[in-house]
């Protein structure tokens, strides 16, 4: 049994590829997000400043007119200088419309934006409104700061989806567009460092996270020019590429997280070996949408009772050393993809959890992933069907098909509090 529930859990996770408007890294992981992105580059007059934004279509207010479902945002952005004042306003506004109703509720399907203005050298602070056009409801975002400072020739790092997309005929990249965090569980991530003179020829990387080197004095040789414009193609915020070699220069640095672990990072970055002009970034490498049953490691360790002996379970809760190191060391041994810190078989096993921990649930609250229904939505997956009937002693009675292994599991509802028992199937 363990073994066909590895085997499906594996397929699962290779068949699938994340109405609060925060941007701390716990509303983040979980899915529930607006983010947003600045990014500048120098133009012929002041710089051209890029204002990026994603909310997932599980945080829009979605209206059925005509058997289609509407929704869009308004963001009004307010720049003040570093007096206080407010030297310029932008706005944009966002419409979309679905003809599935499960889309609605999708934490992996975004509405995008980019707002394009024009600053001088300087110290901003930037405060943004979203409105929702169908509740009218207001929210605002926590301000961001903006310093533009022109003698700085390497310019904020930009995280992009791996490969390109096709847009007006030109190949683009393709922005992660994630609050400028790296996402952990999308491990083959690029990062994209702009440079202001394009006679610079490599740059020196070294990654920290307090006083522990992740990555020491990497050189970076790969490069291309792109047109300094960041713009929306395609619902998705890219760059475009460019031959033209007076363009801006990108230094290219392929699969960049593959071997980082979750938490804050601190980039260390200087051109042509040159030390004394490094620059500091910091970034954060976060888990979207990370299953809510990882947050508490010893709760995690009790779930897997669920695949293993008792036993087993009661050794990894007594082990030397912390929870999360143990939970983390048991879930290794078994990654489909070593070669990443990420891995897919534990991020899938936790998502079925929680959900099972949502959905089958009886009225006093409990059951949930350890209950029949539970456990073997765990081991086998979704079902292709359900069929829900009554018996003879009219009694609720759920019957689960899986197509492909040919199984059929039967569950009954003896008392009716939403506590189904595994009557048939194994």
């Amino acid at each position: 049994m363990k073994k066909i529930f590895y085997y499906c859990l594996l397929t699962a996770s290779q068949l699938l590829a994340q109405h609060d408007f925060r941007i701390e890294p716990e509303i983040i992981q979980s899915g529930k997000f607006f983010n947003s992105e600045i990014h500048f580059f120098p133009s012929t007059q002041d710089y051209s400043v890029y204002y990026s934004y994603k909310i997932s279509y599980s945080q829009l207010f979605f209206e059925k007119k005509d058997e289609r479902f509407y929704a869009g945002i308004s963001i009004n952005i307010e720049i003040k200088d570093s007096s206080g004042s407010t030297t310029k306003r932008a706005f944009d506004e966002r419409k979309i419309l679905v003809e599935d109703f499960d889309k609605t509720n999708s934490q992996n399907s975004f509405l995008q934006g980019v707002i394009e203005f024009n600053l001088p050298e300087g110290k901003y602070n930037l405060l943004a409104i979203i409105s929702d056009l169908t509740s009218k409801r207001e929210r605002r975002i926590p301000p961001i700061d903006l310093v533009i400072n022109k003698s700085n020739t390497i310019l904020k790092p930009i995280v992009f989806d791996p490969g390109k997309i096709n847009c007006d005929e030109n190949e683009d990249y393709v922005l992660s567009n994630n609050s400028s965090s790296i996402p952990f569980n999308q491990p083959k991530n690029d990062l994209i460092i702009p440079v202001s003179d394009h006679k610079i020829n490599s740059l020196t990387l070294t990654v920290k996270r307090g006083d522990t080197v992740l990555v020491s004095g990497e050189n970076i040789v790969d490069s291309f020019f792109a047109i300094p414009e960041i713009k929306l193609c395609n619902e998705k915020v890219v760059i475009g590429q460019s031959t033209d070699t007076t363009n801006f220069k990108f230094f290219h640095l392929k699969d960049f997280a593959t071997n980082i672990s979750e938490g804050p990072i601190q980039l260390e970055i200087y051109p042509d070996e040159n030390i004394k002009d490094k620059q500091i970034y910091n970034l954060n490498v976060i888990w979207i949408a990370k299953p809510i049953s990882l947050m508490d490691a010893e709760a995690a360790i009790r779930f897997l009772e669920i695949i293993e002996p008792k036993d087993k379970v009661s050794d990894l809760l007594r082990k030397e050393g912390s929870y999360l190191n143990n939970l983390f060391d048991y879930w290794n041994a078994k990654d489909p993809t070593p070669d990443t810190k990420y891995n897919e078989l534990m991020n899938e096993f936790y998502t079925r959890v929680d959900y099972c921990e949502e959905n089958f649930r009886t009225i006093s609250g409990n059951g949930g992933a350890k209950s029949d229904r539970g456990k073997t939505y765990i081991k086998f997956g979704a079902p292709d069907t359900i069929e829900r009937d009554t018996n003879s002693d009219d009694k609720i009675v759920e019957t689960w098909f899986y197509k492909k292994s040919n199984r059929k599991f039967l569950f009954v509802d003896g008392d009716g509090t939403g506590k189904f028992q595994l009557t048939e199937g194994q």
